[in-house]
C-alpha cells in the first residue's frame, strides 16, 4: 500500500493507535476476569510455584482437572423488546381508535406503536375471541359423553321395565325368594295373582299393592319387596354407545340436520340449533333424567360446520373458499388470486342472507384502499358465513366487451372489410 500524503500516514497511525488501546483494554478486562475466577476458585488453578514444573506446556498437573475454567464474557443486556430502546424507529401511521370517529386519511397520520416485535411473537398478539358465545348451528358435529355416576337422586326410585324384583312372605312358605322381572307391558307376574302392574310404582307402593292382592287368600300375608336388578334401562343404554357397532368409549356423536336436531339414543329427536353448549345440556340432560338415572351428559363441539364464501366475476380465480377465522373483503380477494385487469374494484357487490334468509347486499369502494390511498378505508368489511363476492368490469372493459361481439366476431365476420383504397388519376 503506497502512502502519498503525510495526512494519511498520520491517519493510519492515529488508527493504529487506537486498535491497541482497544487490544489492551480488551486484555486487561480478560485479565480482571481471570484474576477474579482464580479467587474464586483458588484450588482450580495450577501454577509453576505449586507444581514446579516451571510453566512447561507439556506439565501434565497444569494440563489436568486444575486447568482454569473457560473465560465467560457477559453478554450485552437484551432490551425489553426487539426494537425497543434507542434504535426504536418512529413510525406514523393510523389507528383507528385514536383521533376523530369517522374514515381516517393519510393527512391524519401520527406516531403510534406499530412494530413491538418480543421474541418468537411474529404470530401477532393474543386478539380477542372469535365469539362472545358461540351457538349451535347446522352442520355442527356434538359429540355426547356419557359419565355414570352414584349421586343420590332426589326422589323415590321407581321401576320400569325389565328390573328385577324379589318376593318374600313369612306367612306362606310358597312365596319364598320368588324372583320376578317386570314385562314390556309393565306388569309382574307373581304366585296365585293376576298380573299386577308394576312399572313406574316405587317399592313401596308395589308391597302395599301386592299384600291387598293376596289378602283374598292369606289373611295376613306379610308381603317383601326387594329389588334384585334395578336401572336396566341404564345398561341398555351403555351398551348401545358401548356395543361392538358403536363408536365406543361411552361417547356418540352426532351432526345437527338441517331442521335444527340432532338424534340420541333413547331419545329421538331434539332440537338444539341456535343453542349454547349449557344449553344442549341441560335440555338433553333433562330428557333423559324422565328415563334413565345414575349418569351425566357431557356436550362437546367436536367440529365446527364449514364456514364458506363465494368470490365471483373479474377475479384470477373465482369459486368457493372456506373461511377458519374471521375474513376481510381484501382477504379473501387474495385468496381468489385478486382482481383481473378491468375489474372495477369502485363497485364490488356484497349478497348476503340474513337471518330469515332475506337478501340484503351493499356496495363498497375498494380502489383507494387497493392503491395504498386510504390508510382505515371503511369499506374493508368483515365477510360471513355465505357471502357472495361480485367484482364487475369497468365501464371500458364493458364496451371493449360489446366491441368485440358486435364488431369483430359479428358484423365484420359476416360482412368481411377489407378497407377503402383511393388511387390517384
Amino acid at each position: 500500500m503506497k502512502l502519498r500524503s503525510w495526512n494519511n500516514i498520520t491517519s493510519l497511525c492515529v488508527g493504529l493507535a487506537a486498535c491497541a488501546a482497544a487490544i489492551a483494554s480488551t486484555g486487561g478486562a480478560l485479565f480482571a476476569q481471570f484474576a477474579s475466577d482464580a479467587n474464586r476458585y483458588p484450588g482450580s488453578v495450577a501454577t509453576a510455584a505449586s507444581c514446579g514444573c516451571g510453566g512447561s506446556l507439556s506439565c501434565n498437573v497444569c494440563a489436568g482437572s486444575r486447568i482454569p475454567p473457560a473465560v465467560r464474557l457477559c453478554p450485552p443486556q437484551q432490551p425489553t423488546g426487539v426494537t425497543s430502546g434507542a434504535c426504536e424507529p418512529c413510525i406514523t401511521g393510523i389507528d383507528c381508535a385514536q383521533g376523530p370517529a369517522g374514515e381516517k386519511r393519510w393527512s391524519d397520520a401520527q406516531s403510534i406503536e406499530f412494530q413491538p416485535l418480543w421474541h418468537g411473537e411474529y404470530i401477532g398478539p393474543i386478539r380477542l375471541q372469535h365469539l362472545l358465545e358461540y351457538r349451535v348451528r347446522i352442520n355442527d358435529e356434538i359429540t355426547f359423553t356419557y359419565i355414570p355416576n352414584r349421586n343420590k337422586t332426589l326422589e323415590e326410585y321407581k321401576l320400569m321395565v325389565g328390573d328385577e324384583i324379589s318376593l318374600d312372605s313369612i306367612a306362606d312358605s310358597s312365596i319364598k325368594q320368588v324372583r320376578v322381572t317386570i314385562q314390556p307391558d309393565g306388569s309382574v307376574v307373581v304366585p296365585m295373582l293376576k298380573p299386577i302392574q308394576a312399572s313406574g310404582k316405587t317399592i313401596q307402593t308395589l308391597r302395599k299393592d301386592l299384600e291387598l292382592a293376596y289378602q283374598e287368600y292369606i289373611r295376613s300375608p306379610a308381603i317383601d319387596v326387594l329389588p334384585v336388578k334395578v336401572n336396566t334401562s341404564l345398561e341398555d343404554l351403555k351398551d348401545a354407545v358401548n356395543g361392538p357397532f358403536a363408536a365406543g368409549g361411552r361417547a356418540t356423536a352426532t351432526i345437527v340436520n338441517p331442521d335444527g336436531r340432532i338424534q340420541l339414543l333413547g331419545l329421538g329427536s331434539v332440537y338444539v340449533l341456535g343453542m349454547t353448549l349449557e344449553e344442549v345440556k341441560r335440555e338433553v340432560y333433562l330428557r333423559y333424567r324422565e328415563a334413565f338415572v345414575g349418569f351425566d351428559i357431557e356436550p362437546r363441539l367436536s367440529r365446527t360446520a364449514t364456514h364458506v364464501c363465494f368470490v365471483f366475476g373479474e377475479v384470477v380465480k373465482p369459486g368457493r373458499f372456506e373461511m377458519d377465522r374471521p375474513t376481510s373483503i381484501t382477504q379473501m380477494l387474495a385468496q381468489a388470486e385478486g382482481p383481473k385487469l378491468g375489474a372495477n374494484m369502485r363497485q364490488v357487490v356484497v349478497f348476503r342472507r340474513a337471518e330469515d334468509w332475506r337478501l340484503i347486499s351493499t356496495m363498497l369502494d375498494l380502489q383507494g384502499a387497493h392503491l395504498g390511498k386510504r390508510p382505515n378505508p371503511s369499506d374493508e368489511i368483515w365477510l360471513r358465513d355465505g357471502d357472495t363476492v361480485l367484482i364487475p368490469k369497468k365501464p371500458i372493459a364493458r364496451v371493449d366487451q360489446f366491441i368485440q361481439q358486435f364488431f369483430t366476431d359479428g358484423l365484420y365476420r359476416v360482412l368481411p372489410f377489407q378497407g377503402v383504397s383511393i388511387q390517384r388519376q
